[in-house]
């Protein structure tokens, strides 16, 4: 068809169309679309006529069209008609002057202006040079981001692809541009192109169907559609779209081609050889190498040409590491290629598959041991190739087998040279580096390159860690605590992962006492670690072992419980038992036992609560409980060595001895690798058995073996050897505060310094269980191997008595000597006791008193008094000697030799306990020391009889209920025979008890309020002092109930009591004769009778009638003692009562002197000590 023709066409197509535009107005966007349209078509193809035709229809439509203007002015500019483009442009601002259309047009007729076109061309010589980027710069700047034309939008974009990967983005500006040149074959061609090298064919196949339906590309879209195809593997879908193609593209010369391929397809498929060779293709893609060779041998055999298959079988085979096969099918590919820009493909493989096989062949040598035959094949693999690393590798690795680190050095380094990314190369560097020491080592890797390789930097790290750990290691044994810290925290900021290094690092803070450092320091790493189990559960560990329950709970609570260990769980099933524990471990110690008790109780499943009730029964000597209690838990851990110790506990508790000792015979208790604690436990049961030295043995064996601290396995051991060995076991209490902190080291080696090991005894409030109960052992201990020497002056004064009787002013001074003697402490003791009651005062030059048989009289008649011997003192030197320890006490003395009246005096007692309530039974004979005539004895100054010197004979039994709480509860039964020279026989009955509750109750400091009660029966009143009488307060009945208070503290070098209390009483007494024993006054009594009295007017005039009193009493006491310095100790104090009938005071000084320094406890309260004659 011509050029004329052509022309006739789109003349009645546009006439037509305009046509129906008048007639339909709605058709008129139709007419507009189909004449932009016919313009772009003619633009692509250059035909102006065309673009004339089209435009001059448009403006018969839509006159001044801006799109029209536009194409219009194209065309003025393309043919070099810029007059007519100036005018265009005139138009088309006054149409639409901001408008897009408007701004394209401004920039295509600027581009014609001669410098414009100058950068143009500029730009184009760039971009044909290869200098993408410079060209670009131009491009930028003269379009300022518009696309005069569809032309130049496929210029710029494919500018911009050739120098960056840029394709999406030209693929969506292009796109965008097609808006405007919808049908344009420029821009449709650049995004066929673009999205197939996008790998996008199904839109790159939309457009090219797009622009083969213009007439003029469907050769070029026929070319680009089958160059796609037939890349295409063989398949029914690929079948499917050659003959759509063939179908698409009829009559043009592409059409035979496909009809081809579509045949040639269509055979393949029906061809079950050929569809075993596509099977095992796919089957060696997704790596089922077995299956894909039996298909491809299948394939080859029906195609023994086919290279593909010959590659594909040689590949399977290498990928089951059978080199030699691969390698015979590599070559048979290689010959059978007749591509030659392929055949490099196979030579490739070959040489690859050639040098891996001498690799393979080399590393079975080595693992053979083989190394000069390893060594030779690596050999022939690197001159095989020499750009290849691993047989430069598996050179060193030989060398290095063989003991010549020397001759591998070089090696690897050179392998690192060829690939120093490679990690091969880098793992062989390293392990040269790994025979070399740890210093040597990371100053090598210092000198490598490349410094940033992760496993250079990695083992640079673990050296670098491994160096510091030494450090820690050496501080720690040398004891520079400060530099194990310091090395510790540089590991953790190495290695700030790692959960246990920072919990090593916050114990070893912890051991030095820095609580909160130690968990600051933990929190470093959990503050980046927070969701980890493993960082939570060692936090939870640290938190713990301080006792800090919610805490604990707290931070495992913050991970879910679906990624808990079970180290998880039992952690946190041990935190709950424990605060359970705590809680009722507070009650169970302010002595609420029923409440802790019932708390326990209320959780049977708790095997913690279970045993802790076990201990407690067992304590508290309740063993059938306490057994009941073991049982259960036996039930739920029947291999438990604790439950089984715990069972044996409570026999040896019931006195089932031989049953224990058979049981620990057995192989029932078999211990291998247990914690010290248990054996603890079974030296105690061997202890309890009565085989001492056996249990010494075992834990003398377990300290040979401590590698931590263990203040408690000390302490046994120290309880067990004070018997042979008491030094050695004061110093086993020293290690054992060593091991709690509380004793520096330098204080327990190389020799023990006692004014610090007493230090070290003294009670704080802060003690736990452990710590309070070894200061309390240590000084038990020292005290008792320390002897004491004591000189006490003791005065005493009554000044509301009767003179020469019971006006009384006593002074005594006591010399006493304490020393350690067979596992207790004996006792050397002279008491000076001086007593003076002054003169009996005469009346009318003769004393006729009721003292002695001064007072004679009856009947209306009387003898004269006394006037001679009126004046009552007594001094004298009392001895004793005795000896106690924790149960029994013994003593022996004398009451002062020079008194008027000499005795003997002792007294033995035992204590124990009967479950929770302590008991002491005491047989004693002791002087009453109340008055000079009870205690020294008088001489009668008539008859010159000596009486007095009343002995209490008989026994007294104490209870006492204290369990160190707030609480206690005490009695006392006592029943004597009281006896005198020329005294008459009397008996005494007591039973005193009381309360008292500790309102302060620090180790320092006590504040104590209680109620006492007491009852007092005498068998006779012998308090008078005729001749007879005892001289000794002794109603028939006395009740009183007092109300004492004490306040008791103490600080470093000072200790103090003050103690005060106020009582009610009331005594009653029956009638009673002054001289009770007739047969002391035979001789007066006659010459009474020679007077005219009678025995029965005399005894009735010497009987005293009944009666009855009461009254309110108190009394204030306090005590004071000072440390002058390690060995001697001030001390002092006063006591006064007050009562309507009794009013005594006394005063103390005394001076201590310790023969080996103790810096320990002052006792609290003070306790002075007690005059011989007042001993129980």
């Amino acid at each position: 068809m011509n050029k004329f023709s052509l022309n006739i066409a789109f003349c009645i197509l546009l006439g037509t169309g305009y046509t129906q535009a008048v007639a339909d107005p709605l058709a008129v966007v139709s007419i507009e679309k189909n004449m932009l349209e016919q313009i772009q078509l003619g633009e692509a193809m250059f035909r102006d006529d065309i673009v004339r035709d089209a435009l001059a229809r448009l403006y018969r439509v839509h006159p001044h069209h801006v799109q029209g203007l536009l194409a219009e002015l194209r065309l003025a500019v393309r043919l070099d008609n810029l007059e007519q483009a100036q005018i265009l442009l005139i138009e088309l601002k006054k149409v639409a002057p901001d408008s897009e259309p408007y701004k394209q047009g401004a920039l295509l007729l600027k581009l014609t202006e001669p410098e414009m076109r100058e950068q143009l061309a500029q730009a184009r010589l760039y971009a044909a040079a290869g200098r993408f980027a410079k060209a670009q710069i131009i491009f930028d700047e003269l379009l300022q981001g518009y696309y005069p034309s569809a032309d130049m939008a496929v210029e710029y974009w494919h500018l911009r692809t050739q120098q960056t990967t840029q394709r999406p983005l030209a693929i969506k500006a292009l796109t965008g541009a097609l808006q405007t040149f919808p049908k344009h074959p420029s821009l449709l061609k650049a995004l066929i192109n673009y999205h197939f090298q996008e790998n996008n064919p199904a839109q790159a196949l939309q457009y090219l169907h797009v622009l083969a339906e213009q007439k003029a590309q469907r050769d070029w879209a026929a070319s680009r559609e089958y160059e796609y195809l037939i890349t295409l593997p063989v398949s029914s879908q690929t079948r499917s779209l050659w003959a759509i193609f063939v179908n698409r593209y009829m009559g043009l010369e592409a059409e035979d081609k496909g009809r081809n391929e579509l045949e040639r397809q269509t055979a393949l498929l029906a061809d079950g050889s050929w569809q075993a060779g596509q099977a095992g293709l796919r089957l060696l893609d997704q790596g089922r190498n077995p299956q894909a060779i039996a298909r491809l041998k299948k394939a080859i055999a029906a195609y023994p040409e086919d290279v593909e298959l010959h590659g594909a079988l040689g590949l399977a085979y290498l990928r089951q590491g059978e080199r030699e096969r691969a390698l015979k099918y590599f070559h048979l590919a290689k010959e059978k290629e007749q591509r030659a820009d392929e055949t490099s493909k196979w030579i490739s493989l070959i040489a690859s598959t050639e040098y891996w096989l001498l690799l393979n062949q080399a590393s079975e040598a080595f693992e053979r041991q083989e190394y000069a035959q390893a060594q030779r094949l690596y050999q022939q693999a690197h001159r095989h190739d020499a750009d290849n690393i691993f047989a430069l590798i598996g050179l060193a690795d030989t060398a290095l087998a063989m003991q010549q680190p020397n001759k591998a050095w070089p090696l690897y380094k050179r392998a690192l040279k060829l690939e120093p990314y490679d990690e091969t190369a880098q793992r062989g560097v390293l392990r040269y580096i790994a025979t070399l020491p740890a210093q040597q080592a990371v100053s090598l890797l210092a000198a490598l390159s490349p410094q940033d390789a992760a496993l250079f930097v990695q083992t640079k790290r673990s050296l670098q860690i491994e160096l510091l750990e030494q450090s820690a290691a050496s501080a720690e044994k040398q004891e520079r605590w400060q530099d194990q810290v310091h090395a510790l925290k540089q590991i953790q900021q190495l290695n700030l992962a790692d959960p246990w290094v920072s919990y090593r690092l916050a114990l070893a803070l912890r051991e030095q006492g820095h609580e909160a450092a130690a968990l600051e320091a933990y929190e470093l790493h959990l503050s980046v670690h927070q969701q980890a189990a493993v960082s939570r559960y060692a936090h939870g560990l640290l938190l713990a072992a301080a006792d800090r329950w919610d805490a604990t709970l707290e931070t495992l609570n913050a991970v879910p419980k679906q990624v808990w260990t079970q180290d998880m769980h039992n952690l946190a099933q041990r935190v709950t038992d424990a605060r359970l524990i705590d809680q009722a471990q507070q009650h169970y110690d302010n002595g609420e036992r029923a409440q802790a008790f019932a708390l326990l109780e209320a959780k049977p499943q708790s095997q913690a609560a279970r045993l802790q009730l076990a201990r407690w029964a067992y304590e508290q000597g309740d063993y059938t409980k306490s057994l009941a209690h073991y049982t259960n838990a036996l039930r739920t851990e029947p291999d438990n060595i604790d439950v089984r110790l715990g069972v044996l506990e409570n026999w040896a508790a019931q006195g089932k001895t031989e049953q224990v000792r058979m049981v620990l015979r057995s192989a029932q208790v078999t211990l291998n690798d247990q914690a010290p604690s248990v054996y603890r436990r079974q030296a105690s049961l061997w202890s309890l058995v009565g085989e001492k030295g056996r249990a010494r043995e075992i834990l003398q064996q377990q300290v040979a073996q401590l590698s931590e601290p263990d203040a408690l396995l000390y302490r046994d051991l120290a309880r067990l050897t004070a018997e042979q060995d008491v030094e050695q076991a004061l110093d086993l209490y020293a290690y054992a505060m060593r091991d709690t902190q509380l004793l520096p080291a330098e204080a327990v080696s190389p020799q023990r310094d006692n004014i610090a090991f007493t230090k070290a005894m003294r009670e704080s409030a802060e003690d736990d269980w452990l710590a309070r109960g070894l200061r309390a052992e240590a000084e038990q201990l020292y005290l008792r191997e320390t002897p004491t020497f004591t000189l006490h002056n003791d005065s005493w004064w009554r000044t509301d008595g009767t003179p020469g009787m019971s006006k009384l002013n006593a002074n005594t001074t006591m010399a006493h000597l304490e020393f350690p003697f067979s596992q207790g402490r004996a006792f050397l003791r002279a008491d000076h006791v001086r007593m003076d009651t002054g003169t009996l005062k005469k009346t009318d030059g003769s004393y006729s008193g009721r003292f002695g048989s001064c007072s004679f009289a009856g009947g209306g008649q009387s003898l004269a008094g006394c006037q001679h011997g009126l004046t009552q003192k007594a001094d004298g030197t009392s001895f004793a000697a005795g000896w106690y320890d924790e149960k029994l006490s013994f003593d022996l003395g004398t009451t002062p030799y020079g008194f008027t009246v000499q005795n003997w005096a002792g007294g033995i007692s035992y204590t124990d306990k009967i479950g929770l309530t302590g008991w002491r039974l005491t047989a004693s004979r002791r002087p009453l020391s109340n008055s000079l005539l009870s205690f020294a004895g008088a001489k009668d100054p008539r008859t010159g009889t000596e009486w007095g010197g009343v002995m209490a004979n008989g026994a007294a039994l104490g209870l006492s209920w204290d369990q160190g709480g707030a609480n206690g509860v005490w009695a006392d039964f006592s029943h004597h025979q009281l006896s005198g020279k020329n005294v008459a026989d009397n008996y005494r009955t007591r039973l005193m008890a009381g309360y008292y509750r500790r309102l302060i109750n620090n180790p320092n400091e006590r504040l104590t309020l209680g109620i006492s009660g007491m009852l007092w029966r005498y068998q006779k009143d012998l308090g008078e002092y005729t001749l007879g009488q005892g001289g000794y307060y002794s109603p028939q009945r006395y009740t009183s109930l007092s109300l004492p208070v004490s306040y008791a503290r103490r600080t470093a070098d000072w200790s103090y009591v003050l103690e005060g209390s106020l009582s009610v009483s009331q005594a009653k007494t029956h009638e009673m004769d002054y001289y009770p024993i007739r047969g002391l006054i035979a001789e007066p009594l006659q010459e009474l009778a020679g007077l005219g009295v009678s025995d029965t007017a005399f005894m009735a005039a010497n009987r005293s009638n009944d009666g009855s009193s009461s009254g309110v009493g108190y009394s204030i006491r306090g005590f004071l003692e000072r440390r002058l310095n390690n060995h001697w100790v001030l001390g002092t104090g006063l006591d006064w009562q007050y009562s309507e009938d009794y009013s005594p005071s006394r005063a103390v000084l005394y001076l201590r002197y310790s023969f080996a320094p103790w810096q320990g406890n002052l006792k609290l309260p003070v306790e002075p000590l007690t005059p011989y004659a007042d001993f129980k």
